[in-house]
């Protein structure tokens, strides 16, 4: 029934959300690269697995129609990694950027599934939402950037939580398509975009070296591919398979866990000597 596919869903998209976190720790960490040459390995390394898995379940291939529809939720993801990336190097703390896009996204979500799927929205979450959001923000203050942080760079996980309700709601458009092909499609889509973006915005910088090395932080960016892949699955099928009643309930419960965990463990804001333990 409805309740065990939403249940399913929803331990889904709880996997996703580990996964990914894990992902955009480890992308902190490789501050020397680009977004472009990230996104390059990572949807490289995503699209081999994605391939292997559909040779091996027997996928058949997509009509020409949906198709089209999964090259546009390929541009929709692109745009979310971008500005997630972007958010994530710049000056605001990986658990500011985490609140906002995991608070702010599935507002997006709700509003676009009901804008044009009528789907309809629990009477009730629009004020559990709001008070569960405003909370999380009290909590993580997002908006407050350090001093030297223009006010400007917290646009960009708003962008990406746009981007991200418009990936996840081509989502739920093409529910008879299996995750694998659907991630395929993004990852075409990406790799051409990103190979693109480095040859025009970082003409000198390389995969590989002159001799044929691999860049130092390859195997970190490959690592983070793997469970990126397996995120993303989680994330495609999860959205495919829950209810919008469903996707509200669970977006109104996890922005400040999350952006709390990832603050404390991850964020430049944890405790120095020059920081009290406060904050976290």
């Amino acid at each position: 029934g409805e309740a065990r596919s939403d249940a399913a869903g929803v331990v889904l998209m709880i996997a996703s959300e580990a996964l990914l976190a894990v992902v955009n720790a480890i992308v902190k960490f490789v501050s020397s690269w680009s977004s472009q040459k990230i996104m390059v390995v990572r949807l490289s390394v995503d699209f081999v697995l994605n391939m292997v898995l559909v040779f091996a379940m027997g996928y058949e291939r997509p009509s020409a129609k949906v198709a089209a529809r999964l090259l546009l939720r390929g541009g929709a993801y692109c745009s979310f990694l971008v500005f997630l990336w972007a958010a994530l190097k710049s000056c605001l703390p990986l658990g500011d950027v985490v609140v906002v896009v995991v608070a702010i996204s599935p507002l997006f979500l709700v509003l676009l599934t009901r804008l044009f799927l009528g789907e309809a929205i629990p009477s009730g979450w629009p004020v559990q939402f709001l008070l569960c959001v405003v909370g999380a923000l009290l909590v993580n203050k997002p908006f407050a950037p350090e001093r030297d942080c223009p006010v400007s760079t917290t646009l960009l996980p708003i962008a990406a939580a746009f981007a991200g309700a418009l990936m996840n709601f081509a989502s739920r458009n093409v529910k008879e398509v299996p995750a694998p092909v659907v991630c395929i499609f993004n990852d075409v889509v990406g790799v051409s975009f990103a190979s693109a973006a480095l040859a025009v915005l970082s003409p000198d910088e390389r995969v590989l070296g002159p001799g044929g090395e691999l860049s130092p932080g390859f195997w970190l960016v490959a690592l983070s591919a793997v469970f990126g892949w397996a995120g993303l699955l989680c994330n495609v099928r999860g959205y495919q398979t829950v209810s919008v009643a469903a996707i509200a309930g669970i977006a109104s419960s996890r922005p400040s866990p999350w952006a709390t965990s990832c603050r404390c463990h991850f964020s430049v804001r944890c405790p120095t000597p020059s920081r009290p333990r406060a904050r976290c």
